[in-house]
């Protein structure tokens, strides 16, 4: 695989999605080592074929199936799969027919989703430990959509990044008090309504996105943390 420089939100968004999969399985066991070591070669396969999305060859192909391999030996299949699924055909659909904004959101909320995947590797995904990483897509999501708002050459006005995000958010917000019926789970959707009602204007210069990055990455591991913590005290 030559050399790619590597995008450091696509390697921190997945350590973090590494992170809350592990903390949310709640024991080491050999399948967590193996989770790990795959989810760190995953980390620059997929820094890698993010520039293929448009011209893949052979040896590209080639790798994609051999990233497989663990997937279809380890995966225990469920419903909540259907989720990165549908993130990952969006973010390839959305990137061939060159629609940044969406390729971008849709690839940042599967990165995130790919706790889901390796969750189901070490265990059986439980009712809480989806809803967590479903609110974790959905912070994942929000920051996504504020950075593509936030670039000058973008054509996104406010209204808008806060007409799209708004109902989506409290759809889950919905869904999840009606699946769990717990008023502690709903908190955590608290960081992606304060990020997007803390939009503020579109930078000017495009140097300005690295303090946006910084911040949104302090806020998903203080999220991460919190979300471990608290599917620790609630199974408790």
């Amino acid at each position: 695989m030559q050399r790619t420089p590597m995008a450091h939100g696509l390697k921190s968004s997945l350590i973090l999605s590494l992170i809350l999969a592990i903390g949310l399985s709640l024991k080491v066991s050999l399948m967590s080592l193996i989770v790990i070591i795959n989810a760190f070669i995953d980390i620059y396969a997929f820094n890698y074929l993010r520039l293929k999305i448009n011209k893949m060859k052979a040896k590209d192909i080639t790798l994609i199936a051999m990233l497989l391999i663990p997937y279809v030996l380890f995966v225990k299949l469920n419903i909540y799969l259907a989720l990165p699924i549908i993130l990952l055909i969006t973010y390839v659909g959305s990137s061939l027919k060159r629609k940044h904004v969406i390729s971008n959101i849709s690839g940042s909320s599967f990165l995130s989703s790919m706790s889901l995947v390796w969750l189901s590797m070490i265990s059986n995904i439980v009712v809480y430990q989806f809803i967590i990483i479903f609110s974790w897509i959905m912070f994942t999501l929000t920051l996504a959509l504020i950075v593509e708002y936030k670039l000058p050459f973008r054509n996104i006005v406010k209204i808008k990044a806060i007409g799209y995000t708004l109902p989506l958010i409290l759809m889950a917000v919905i869904l999840t008090y009606l699946i769990s019926r717990n008023y502690y789970l709903l908190g955590l959707y608290l960081f992606p309504l304060i990020a997007l009602f803390s939009l503020g204007n579109k930078i000017n210069n495009i140097k300005e996105i690295k303090k946006i990055g910084k911040i949104g990455m302090y806020s998903s591991v203080l999220f991460v943390l919190l979300s471990i913590l608290m599917y620790r005290l609630l199974i408790i």
